[in-house]
This record gives C-alpha cells, structure tokens and sequence, in this order.
C-alpha cells in the first residue's frame, strides 16, 4: 500500500513514532525521600519495514525499445549529456534535460530519457521493469520509434502493450510517435507508409532524425510540438502542503486494561500499559524492582494472576519478560497448613499416650 507520495520540496510524512521518554528520579522524589534511586527508561520506538521508490518528475517521458533513440533525441533536445551507443540497453538509469524554448520563454520543461523497454518488461523483463513508474509523472510522453526495424509498428505496441500492463492510466496520457532514424535510406523510404499507419491508430506521428542534434530533421517541430501540449510547464501540479506547524503527539496509553491467559505451563499477561512499564524499568536496580512490583499489585495483576491458577514457582510472561513468580500468600497458605498439621499429628500423638492408670488421655 501506497504511504505517501513526496513531490515537493520540504514535504514531511511520519512513519514511525520515536518512544516515549522515561522520568527521571525527580519524578519520584517525596517528603520522605529526597534521592530515589529509581529512574524509567525510555520507551522503545515503532519498528516498522517500508520500501522507498524514486519516481522522477518530468514533463516528458520518451520512452521505446532499446536503442530506438531515445539518449540521442534527449541530447537533441536539451543540454543533457547522455551515455549514447548504437547497442541495446546502453541508458541503464533515467537521464533527465531541460527543454530550452528561447529566451523570451519563461517555461523550462523537463524531459525524462527512461531506459529501453523489452516484451515482457512490465513483469520483470529487462532492464524497464525498475524504470516504468517513472512514466507516472510525466505529463506527455513521446513513443521513439526505430523506424529502420522490419516492423515498427509492432514495436509501438509492445510499447504500448507494457505501458497498460504496468499502469492502464499511462495509455490516458497524450502521446506522440517520435518516427526516429529518417537520416537512414532504409527508414526515409518507408516514411510516408509508417506515418500513415500510426495515424490509422490515433496516434500523432512526427518523422525526426535525432542523429542530427538540434539541426536534425523534425526536431524543430517536436519542439513546437512539446511546447504547445505543455501550456503550464514551469509549474507542477503538487498535493496542498499542511498550513502552519503539525505537531505529532505520542498517544496516551490507559493505565488500566490487561489480560491473563495460560501459556504453556505458565501464565502470560497482556496489556499496553504493563508491557510499556516493563520496557522502562530497570531491574537491575532493586527500588525499580519494587516499585513494579507495587504496579502488579496496584493494577490488580497479582490478584488476576492468582485466580487464574498461578502458584510460586510458575512461569509468568510480560512482553519481553519472563519470571519466577513468587507469591508471599503461597508462603503463608503453607505455614498455616504446616502449622495445622503439626498440631494434627500432635493431637494423634497426645490420644495415643496411655496415662498411669492404663487409660488413653482424650
């Protein structure tokens, strides 16, 4: 599940919340007891497992097979420097540029050059995999296509076929056909079909020759073309920012609520504020103990522990924590049946003694 989506500068989102502070020992100085040798630790934070994902923002996304163009063309475009080679996957992370639109032109569109696309990319394949959520952000894309392959139309749609497996909202974006490669014979003869085909599709077509820089054939009118579907270029649609400072409050937790249950051959006990106190305690420290100790018989844990079955000697489990419990009324249950049995025996003892007349002694 999507957490959050940070666009913009200085935008926050919280994960996790840090642990409550413990007290010091001034918290718990009396009258009477001026240095406690008791202090709480503080308590642990969230732990939670989150992936992070770059998406890049542009305006313009190019996007094709591997080695249809799509460096040179960016090259062509902006003062970007790509890696550019006449083999596949020779782009192996975005590269992004500045369309320049002449001085008197305040807008500064972004283009994206995202690595080359494969069948099969939207499940794994290739290198494009990694890459396609970048396309999300873009407001246009343009689909380079090497028209110099036997069959270029067929490598549109596997363009096309991976966008909407990835994202079906892609195919909703405008798109041109960046028709690439014209300064080669094979592709300038094939042209005026190519064009016509892709227009058969719904898809506006613009033959370029990107090999040619700035100068190549077609560059100047995908230029225009870019600078007229992105009216508003110098400015992003971004999610309205919280006004004034957000203040994130650690929540109360309740004093009050726990559970008893068997566990095994012991007992565990359940509850956020008992396992909360058993992380801030120190019991390395006798007055700590004590004092957690006093909380079990305050919050009513010892009474639910003994009605549950809990004798001395049992197991007893809180959070992380895991101890022999020692019941002082054990202690005296059995003085008093120990007692009670000494003055049983003694009584057997006493009936069984015959006074001097030869009579037993009731």
């Amino acid at each position: 599940d999507l957490i959050a989506d940070l666009v913009s500068r200085e935008q926050h989102v919280l994960l996790v919340r840090g642990g409550r502070g413990g007290l010091g020992n001034a918290h718990f100085t009396t009258a009477t007891h001026q240095a406690p040798r008791h202090a709480q630790k503080g308590e642990p934070g969230e732990l939670r497992e989150v992936r992070f994902e770059l998406r890049l923002i542009a305006d313009v996304g190019l996007v094709g097979l591997p080695n249809a163009g799509k460096s040179t063309l960016l090259a062509a475009l902006t003062a970007a420097q790509p890696k550019i080679g006449d083999y596949a996957f020779t782009t192996l992370e975005p590269n992004l540029g500045v369309l320049e639109l002449g001085i008197d032109d305040g807008r500064r569109p972004t283009i994206a050059d995202l690595p080359g696309l494969i069948e099969g990319a939207s499940i794994g394949a290739g290198l494009g995999f990694a890459f396609l959520r970048h396309a999300s952000r873009t407001r246009v894309l343009v689909h380079v296509v090497d028209a110099s392959t036997p069959d270029p139309v067929r490598d549109a749609a596997i363009i096309r076929t991976e966008l909407e497996a990835h994202n079906p909202a892609l195919l909703e974006k405008t798109t041109l056909v960046a028709l690439n490669k014209l300064d080669r014979p094979e592709a300038k003869e094939r042209e005026a079909e190519l064009t016509a085909a892709f227009r058969e599709l719904g898809l506006r077509v613009l033959p370029i020759s990107a090999a040619g820089g700035e100068r190549g054939e077609g560059i100047a009118a995908l230029r225009d073309a870019l600078a007229d579907l992105l009216p508003d270029a110098e400015t992003l649609s971004y999610p309205a920012e919280p006004a004034g400072v957000v203040v994130h409050r650690i929540n109360p937790i309740a004093s009050v609520g726990f559970e008893v249950s068997r566990e095994g051959e012991g007992f565990r006990v359940r509850g956020k504020a008992i396992e909360r106190l058993v992380h801030q305690t120190d019991f390395s420290r006798d007055e700590s103990a004590e004092r957690f100790q006093h909380e079990l018989a305050r919050q009513g844990i010892e009474s639910a522990l003994r009605k549950a079955g809990c004798r001395s000697g049992d197991t007893v489990t809180i959070g992380e924590l895991s101890l022999e419990w020692d019941d002082p009324d054990d202690a005296s249950l059995l003085n008093a049946a120990e007692e009670a049995e000494a003055l049983e025996l003694d009584g057997v003892l006493l009936a069984a003694a015959p006074n001097n007349d030869g009579e037993s002694e009731g």
